[in-house]
């Protein structure tokens, strides 16, 4: 009998969470959990072109509606690479006393896709954290709830959906409370897998993802790069999923404990990504990081680096790529 993709995804947690958790169950899975790990991520690929991966706005424009009133909808493209931004940089926060806030923190030096954000979103507000770090951020109940609405069965990585059941379930304690009074929210498992027909994986990039160029000094070699990264063990088979979404690259444990990098090696491997960048926009400063590790590409494949002269400049501009603007 088929087990349908939100049961294999559930599954996929609990074997994790068991696993993970230190249960009389581990020793009897341990062994096992590399093969656990294959079947699983080659049976969740195979959930990319059912109904369960995608993106779900119903709620979420209707509550808005209520809320902001006529104002235009953020696009479906827009809200699905604020998803991926989100699950890359933001936060779902329940702090001691039971109040609720989502928060998106960046480098001031990219202050204005925080602004981007409040603009397109219509509510929230930024605001400066430090000389150095800002933040986009929503405190009020009817802000959360929409949140709430925009968030809840869009996420994609597990380790992020457990957060945000934290944040429901703190939700469901809080709204009862005070003069303004909301329903509470049943929490929406996902079961959606990254994909190359939206912005989600923009906005992941946005937020987590890496242009290198390095040109090396003792020969003529040069190293050629595209990297995601993320935070936990449970999140690999996410990770997995892109060397079939961009036919290459490998995960492979990043020299953080538990933080696992998704990287494309190569001029080749990378020109793999090109098409879906050229289709969906990256909006913070990798924007600028990515333009100019297209152009290095160019002219990489046009044999500059062999040329001594050109080397150097191709170095001084590999350089400025993951530089932050000042």
């Amino acid at each position: 009998m088929g087990v349908d993709g939100e049961s294999l995804f559930i599954i996929f947690l609990a074997l994790f969470s068991l696993i993970n958790q230190g249960s009389c169950l581990r020793l009897a899975f341990v062994i096992q959990k590399t093969s656990i790990m294959l079947v699983l991520t080659s049976a969740l690929a195979s959930l990319t072109t059912t109904p369960n991966n995608i993106f779900n706005f119903t709620l979420f424009y209707t509550k808005y509606k209520a809320l902001i009133g006529d104002r235009p909808f953020p696009s479906k493209q827009f809200l699905a690479w604020l998803i991926g931004f989100t699950e890359g940089d933001g936060a779902f926060i329940v702090n001691n006393r039971g109040d609720l806030a989502f928060v998106i923190t960046q480098s001031t030096s990219d202050l204005r896709t925080l602004e981007f954000i409040k603009e397109i979103l219509g509510f929230g507000k930024v605001i400066s954290q430090s000389a150095t770090t800002s933040r986009f951020i929503c405190q009020s109940k009817l802000e959360i709830e929409l949140i709430i609405y925009l968030f809840n069965g869009n996420l994609v990585f597990p380790s992020r959906q457990k957060i945000f059941k934290s944040f429901i379930d703190g939700f469901n304690i809080w709204c009862s409370k005070g003069r303004i009074k909301l329903n509470k929210i049943d929490f929406i498992p996902s079961t959606i897998l990254p994909d190359l027909t939206n912005s989600w994986l923009a906005g992941f990039t946005d937020a987590e993802g890496c242009f290198s160029v390095s040109i090396l000094s003792n020969s003529v070699a040069f190293r050629f790069r595209f990297i995601l990264t993320q935070k936990g063990e449970i999140n690999i088979p996410i990770l997995n999923h892109l060397v079939t979404l961009f036919k290459g690259g490998r995960v492979e444990p990043h020299s953080v404990k538990d933080v696992y990098e998704y990287r494309i090696n190569g001029l080749k491997a990378c020109s793999n990504v090109f098409n879906y960048f050229e289709e969906f926009s990256l909006y913070s400063k990798k924007a600028v990081s990515y333009a100019l590790w297209k152009q290095l590409y160019t002219r990489l494949q046009n044999k500059e680096h062999l040329d001594p002269e050109l080397r150097v400049v191709l170095k001084e501009k590999a350089s400025m790529i993951n530089k932050p603007k000042k």
